[in-house]
């Protein structure tokens, strides 16, 4: 039995399809199969299903399959998505229809989250793409935050990255922050000039940059890289930078942020296969 919401979401698909000038069919009959709406655009057909009851993943890839046989892109849109699919898949579109207050929106794994009409259209129109790996935005952003010295009590500024994000909106993660380790992203001889370049002009002047060299720790009886007093030069120790970082995660305590394009590979591409839709920017993997 078809449910409003069902219903509604066939309407809208409809609707969305015809808004571009692409003809589409509600109840299409294939062989073997009936699509909830099928889109025509130009030699390429796509089905959109709309799946409100549950249905098992083995079940929608042996129907996916009967799209597939006749040459149809099947597109599934899941109330509650099948338990069983942990990895998302190229032969198999699936996404969550969610509906709130404010209509029904398609989300693409909690990456975003867009209108219908706006999925059906950019999908229709490949906008959405399957691309295999995971590639950072070439955007830093640097958060300052304030350090006042052990030493002689001069007021300093160090700062962190802020997490890096794909054109999808998929966090990145990184492995190169160690504590007490000299190849930190965050101090990358380029990443360390923008940010002094950044401090003598007019928006940055109020930071107080701390100092970043070579030093020795008696904590870990050895040296790397770190950041420093700019008056006394005495060690910021990387566990006291660490929890000056993590209590602004948690409230205040953001002196300033910057943040600028990067001419340079980031090095963070992860093979990651996802639906991928970018925006105004460019796929994962183009």
């Amino acid at each position: 039995m078809m449910t409003l919401l069902h219903q509604r979401a066939q309407k809208e698909i409809l609707a969305a399809c015809e808004a571009i000038g692409i003809p589409a069919q509600l109840e299409y009959r294939g062989k073997g199969y009936r699509s909830d709406v099928m889109a025509f655009n130009g030699n390429k057909k796509t089905a959109f299903e709309i799946q409100i009851t549950r249905q098992t993943l083995g079940q929608t890839q042996k129907r996916q399959e009967k799209f597939i046989n006749d040459g149809v892109t099947g597109c599934w849109l899941f109330e509650k998505e099948p338990s069983k699919q942990h990895e998302e898949l190229e032969q198999l579109p699936i996404f969550q229809l969610i509906y709130d207050l404010n209509g029904l929106f398609v989300s693409l794994k909690g990456r975003k989250k867009l209108p219908i009409s706006t999925f059906v259209q950019d999908f229709l129109n490949d906008k959405i793409k399957f691309c295999r790996t995971l590639n950072p935005l070439p955007i830093i952003t640097v958060k300052f935050v304030e350090m006042k010295c052990w030493k002689c009590g001069t007021i300093n500024h160090i700062y962190y990255l802020a997490p890096f994000h794909s054109a999808c909106n998929t966090e990145i993660i990184r492995h190169d922050e160690q504590m007490w380790a000299d190849a930190k992203f965050s101090m990358h001889p380029k990443i360390v000039q923008r940010i002094k370049e950044y401090t003598h002009t007019e928006e940055g002047k109020k930071i107080n940059l701390a100092t970043i060299k070579q030093r020795f720790s008696r904590t870990i009886g050895a040296s790397y890289k770190s950041f420093g007093c700019s008056k006394c030069d005495s060690i910021f120790g990387d566990w006291f930078v660490h929890e000056a970082m993590i209590d602004t995660w948690y409230g205040e305590g953001i002196a300033d942020t910057y943040s600028f394009p990067v001419d340079f590979d980031l090095n963070m591409r992860q093979n990651i296969p996802h639906w991928c839709h970018p925006g105004e920017h460019n796929f994962c993997e183009c």
